[in-house]
């Protein structure tokens, strides 16, 4: 009793973990963030589905390898915009590499030095030439249309599908160490618990799985718990195998849209508050050293699909078409981390009456309002690198190119 009530407080630990966009990052780079809790109807969610919860808290205990997470997660978003409950392993497989296509193609994400999924999207990246921030809907129709890497997909039958459903088997695999032996027996006792309690949540029949009717009915009625838990569980994994880089929990997946109003609301006040100081020719481009007009483009200095936040002190005004020139590269920082220290320090003093709109710079050099206004240039210029420097290794650790300098056109 004591254990099935441990399992279910770890499941809904986990599952009511909702995914919280955290836009901190440490001055070091070095967030470690999780999922936070936030409040919800425990009891309805445990008195209601005693022994779903109760199995469901095992199943990611001593995961070794990203598979069975990457596999869960891509159960839970087909039941989502499918109405049948027999689901083909070769969709399930590919949703498993759409489901990792942004974690490690798009914010370069280590699933682990033998990760055969991290192998396999990197290679369906390289065959397919999408984009490292394509749609889940591009990815997919591009994976079910390649025979080559469907039959790639395979490599996941043996296991994955079976060991999912080990917790539960436990009492009939005790002591049974062979692998086949365990798949074969999984596979029967996965139809036969169907005709009994507890159900396993799904059962084999030819190429693919079919889902229990009252799991199904799990599945779609609590769907946004469930995934959270997933997620929660991901992020967990995640974080453990890249540690030190930021914001893990923002790169699960792609932002379906992201606000830079209040980026262009700050740039804009230090604009006007540098023309009323007659020092308008300080506004300009950090990479061209040309003057900024009333129109401009917002840049991420180091690249977006490294931090994964929009925070102000690693945004910068630029002229659009050299926005679209950087992309997702780490500028030059000899040349460019003065400038770029420069205009910061005067948006932040053209901004100075208006502490609320400096409250991220604070946080990031955690100093008071008072303090901040005090750093002279080179002071400023120190703190700025204690920042940027240390970030812009670990992007470069990650594979993401370095030394960018504008040219001319």
């Amino acid at each position: 009793m004591e254990d099935q009530i441990t399992s279910r407080r770890n499941f809904v630990t986990g599952a009511l973990r909702i995914i919280a966009i955290s836009c901190a990052t440490s001055m070091q780079g070095s967030a470690h963030e999780i999922p936070n809790m936030t409040q919800g109807d425990l009891s309805v969610l445990g008195d209601a589905f005693p022994e779903e919860t109760h199995y469901l808290g095992q199943v990611f205990n001593n995961t070794t390898n990203s598979y069975k997470l990457f596999w869960f997660l891509s159960i839970v978003e087909i039941v989502s915009r499918n109405a049948s409950e027999r689901l083909p392993l070769n969709e399930i497989f590919a949703e498993m590499v759409v489901s990792a296509w942004h974690p490690v193609s798009l914010f370069r994400l280590s699933l682990g030095r033998q990760d055969k999924l991290q192998d396999l999207v990197q290679e369906v990246q390289l065959e397919s030439g999408l984009a490292n921030d394509a749609k889940p809907t591009e990815v997919r129709k591009w994976i079910l249309a390649s025979n080559s890497i469907s039959a790639k997909l395979d490599f996941f039958r043996r296991y994955v599908p079976t060991r999912f459903l080990t917790p539960w088997f436990g009492a009939e695999l005790s002591g049974v160490r062979d692998d086949l032996k365990r798949t074969k027996l999984i596979v029967e006792q996965a139809a036969l618990s169907q005709r009994q309690s507890p159900s396993a949540p799904y059962f084999f029949e030819d190429d693919a799985i079919v889902i229990n009717t009252s799991w199904l009915t799990f599945f779609r009625k609590n769907f946004g718990v469930v995934k959270a838990f997933a997620e929660h569980n991901l992020t967990l994994f995640l974080q453990a195998r890249n540690p030190n880089i930021p914001s893990v929990v923002n790169k699960l997946r792609a932002p379906s849209e992201r606000n830079l109003n209040e980026a262009k609301k700050f740039w804009g006040e230090a604009r006007l508050g540098l023309l009323r100081e007659g020092r308008g020719n300080d506004f300009v481009d950090i990479y061209t050293d040309k003057e900024l007009g009333e129109k401009f483009s917002i840049d991420h200095f180091l690249p977006w699909s490294f931090v994964a936040h929009d925070l102000l002190w690693n945004l910068v005004p630029v002229d659009k078409a050299v926005n679209s020139s950087k992309g997702n590269t780490l500028p030059d920082l000899d040349e460019y981390m003065p400038r770029f220290a420069r205009i910061h320090l005067a948006a932040i003093h053209a901004n100075r009456k208006k502490p609320r709109l400096l409250e991220q710079y604070l946080d990031c050099f955690q100093l008071d309002n008072q303090g901040l206004l005090r750093l002279g240039e080179e002071e400023f210029l120190t703190k700025y690198r204690s920042v940027i420097v240390p970030q812009s290794q670990l992007a470069m650790n990650q594979g993401f190119a370095h030394g960018w300098r504008f040219v001319p056109q």
